[in-house]
């Protein structure tokens, strides 16, 4: 009898290589799992971004040619007032031209700084 409470405690005792082989294969789905969910992370973000620049490149070219065609007509309506489509074209890039340094000046007096400080504050809020 002395035998028997001794085999029935040997077969309940834990098995310390069974734990750590549970263990291993515990880390080793985990790890597998962490990896997937990774992969499937940055295919997202990266999804993600590359819609966002489809979309701006989309945006860019219908902009530009909205403003070419608009560019054109501006053109040949000053060379149908002026009777010169030389002088109509010149004059058309010469509006763009006086736009191109109000926005400079805006820039450099009032945008650039409210542009940078918008975007820290974004940054900052978002963390």
């Amino acid at each position: 009898m002395a035998t028997e409470p001794d085999a029935q405690d040997a077969a309940k005792a834990p098995d310390p290589a069974a734990f750590v082989h549970g263990l291993v294969n515990a880390l080793s789905d985990y790890a597998s799992a962490e990896r997937e969910r990774l992969t499937l992370s940055a295919s997202m973000r990266a999804g993600d971004g590359l819609a966002r620049l489809l979309l701006a490149v989309v945006m860019l070219l219908a902009v530009s040619g909205v403003v070419l065609m608009l560019s054109v007509a501006w053109a040949l309506l000053l060379a149908r007032w002026l009777n010169d489509p030389v002088l109509g074209f010149a004059l058309s890039a010469a509006t763009y031209l006086v736009l191109g340094l109000l926005f400079y000046l805006l820039w450099r007096t009032v945008l650039r700084d409210r542009i940078i400080l918008s975007v820290v504050n974004a940054t900052h809020d978002r963390t």
